[in-house]
């Protein structure tokens, strides 16, 4: 019975420690695999993170098209469309109460203009994009939106890698310039000014409602450039304007090569036809211009310009705004005479022509 009894706890005994041991095991595994499980969630998760951020690295990379204020300015000049560029610029001066709005100062006739504070300092460097630009005054007037994260790569143009101008200007070849959907060039002329300076002046027709920067670039026989002249016109379909350009010496020598591209009114363009030449009157040389407002409002740089001849030839060329020379215009209906003095030149007709 002694026997028995010592073999059966005997056995008991032995069933006992398996059995724990057995747990052990099974808990050590279960904690080995929860770890695993949650090392590799982790993994996962940091992967997923990662890529997440590198997508959005990714997205919200833009590419910088101008990486300083010279190239930007170079290609304004050149009358390229830079709408929707991106730019980076520095500060240089801040006018907060300008006409057109808080004006950020750059390059040399460059001024970035928004409605609201930028918040920035002189000296600090910002990327935006280009919403609209308009030459006014011969200083770029440009609205924009700033740009966060822009990457300068090996297409971005700085001052550095600017296109050479000294080259050969190719053959001639039928321009576009000279005649396209937009206007056609009806007349031309140039003349020597007073002060020496070279004058040339192109004469059109209007196809459309549209604006138009031109430009005219002047090679010598060895085709370096000696000068350049551009200018900005708003167009009023089947009226007349004109380019003018202007050149420092006598140019009469050299070869040109014109440009010019279309774009849309700027922020500054008023109504068309809302101011009507009532009455031309020449008095030596005083031109007398009798103006009546048709519109309600005019385009805050609303002007006239004329186009001065001796007989059947252009001869000389005068402009003004109304806000100027006719300041009674303050209201649709109101009537004024701007007062234009002509001198050292001899005309005997005049054609008026107004932009918005």
């Amino acid at each position: 019975m002694i026997t028995i009894t010592a073999a059966l706890c005997l056995t008991l005994s032995a069933c006992g420690t398996t059995s724990g041991e057995q747990n052990e095991e099974k808990q050590t595994n279960a904690l080995t695999k929860t770890a695993e499980s949650s090392e590799k969630a982790e993994s996962i998760i940091q992967t997923e993170n990662e890529t997440r951020s590198d997508e959005n690295t990714e997205k919200e990379s833009v590419h910088l098209d101008y990486g300083d204020e010279e190239a930007f300015e170079a290609a304004l000049n050149s009358g390229d469309d830079l709408n929707g560029k991106t730019v980076s610029i520095i500060a240089q001066e801040l006018h907060p109460e300008s006409i057109y709005g808080y004006n950020i100062w750059a390059g040399i006739h460059l001024n970035f203009v928004s409605s609201d504070d930028p918040n920035v300092q002189v000296g600090d460097v910002l990327t935006v994009r280009i919403t609209n630009v308009e030459l006014v005054d011969q200083s770029w007037i440009i609205s924009y939106e700033m740009v966060e994260n822009a990457v300068e790569d090996e297409y971005t143009i700085t001052a550095e890698n600017l296109p050479d101008t000294n080259e050969e200007p190719e053959e001639d070849t039928p321009n576009a310039y000279e005649s396209n959907k937009y206007y056609e060039i009806i007349d031309a002329a140039s003349w020597i000014n007073s002060i020496g300076n070279t004058v040339i002046v192109h004469k059109i027709q209007a196809k459309q409602d549209v604006s138009i920067s031109a430009s005219l670039i002047a090679y010598s026989e060895d085709g370096s450039v000696v000068g350049k002249g551009s200018d900005d016109i708003t167009l009023t379909k089947g009226q007349v304007n004109y380019f003018e350009y202007h050149f420092s010496g006598d140019i009469s020598g050299a070869k040109l090569r014109a440009n010019a591209t279309a774009k849309s009114d700027g922020l500054f363009t008023g109504a068309r036809n809302a101011v009507e030449l009532v009455q031309c009157d020449i008095a030596g040389e005083e031109v007398f211009l009798t103006f009546k407002q048709t519109a309600d409002e005019l385009g805050g740089f609303a002007k006239f310009k004329l186009l001065l001849y001796k007989d059947d030839q252009i001869v000389g060329t005068r402009d003004g705004h109304f806000d100027v020379y006719a300041k009674n215009l303050n209201g649709k209906g109101a009537t004024d005479v701007a007062d234009i003095t002509v001198y050292e030149t001899d005309f005997n007709r005049v054609e008026v022509i107004i932009e918005p």
